[in-house]
């Protein structure tokens, strides 16, 4: 079975310790609407990272926050990217709010996704994709219906991990059925023996140990395909090449990280 890369193109800004979760955030967002977006030199200097390691590399999919679209600075690097055969370019949101988190809204939901899409895919042009990922991978059952009818043939928000289920509404599975009785493809989150094994559990302890092992043993075959594959879902953040001084990468399996 194949591996499919994707990096989320989260800001220091859009942690939900920062904003866009009800009890977890400092930073109060009533509505999905944000506007004025510019990036930290954090995310700046990452994106050059990924830049780097990424040209001539693997196939990659980038879940895009539309807001960025607003920072010319981050625009720029996107740009960059865009002219990459091996990169393609999804909705990761709008303001990356943390949807399950918060009461059922069919509407609002379905209007940010209408609006993230145009935005995204018009920038994007041919590298767009009509795939989706939940902000902190906060997804519930009825965010499927939406998906469907706004055009979204995918969606990769499922961290199919007990520890993690409350951003489900307790029970992934209900999640993962709603969405293909919608006709959208799920393609759940890889994980270890332990739990999480993607974003931030490539570096908490003690998941990273586990997860760094089972990276390596899946991710010797790399596809950008995944509606037409069952594929294991692989993914990072953007941020994630700003540590070790901007020297990380992905534990990807040797022959792979070699490409990059």
């Amino acid at each position: 079975m194949s591996a499919w890369l994707s990096v989320d193109t989260d800001d220091e800004t859009h942690l939900p310790s920062h904003r866009g979760h009800p009890h977890r955030s400092f930073q109060q967002m009533p509505t999905w609407r944000t506007e004025g977006y510019r990036a930290s030199p954090r995310l700046l200097n990452a994106t050059d990272r990924f830049i780097e390691w990424v040209s001539d590399g693997p196939q990659v999919t980038l879940f895009l926050i539309a807001e960025q679209l607003d920072c010319p600075e981050f625009t720029k690097r996107m740009d960059i990217l865009l002219t990459m055969p091996n990169i393609l370019i999804a909705c990761h949101g709008w303001g990356h709010r943390c949807w399950s988190a918060w009461p059922e809204a069919v509407v609002e939901f379905s209007e940010m996704l209408i609006e993230s899409r145009d935005r995204i895919s018009a920038y994007a042009g041919s590298s767009w994709r009509p795939w989706f990922r939940a902000p902190g991978g906060y997804v519930a059952p009825w965010m499927a219906g939406p998906l469907a009818a706004t055009g979204f043939r995918l969606d990769s928000s499922v961290n199919p991990s007990r520890w993690v289920n409350r951003k489900m509404g307790g029970d992934w599975n209900r999640v993962k059925d709603a969405m293909e009785s919608s006709g959208v493809v799920e393609r759940p989150w890889l994980t270890s023996q332990m739990g999480p094994a993607c974003g931030p559990a490539l570096s908490l302890f003690p998941f990273s140990l586990f997860a760094k092992q089972v990276w390596k043993k899946n991710s010797v075959s790399i596809t950008n395909e995944p509606e037409m594959e069952d594929t294991i879902a692989l993914y990072w953040h953007l941020l994630d090449h700003s540590r070790k001084h901007g020297k990380w990468t992905p534990p990807l399996a040797s022959e792979i990280q070699g490409l990059g």
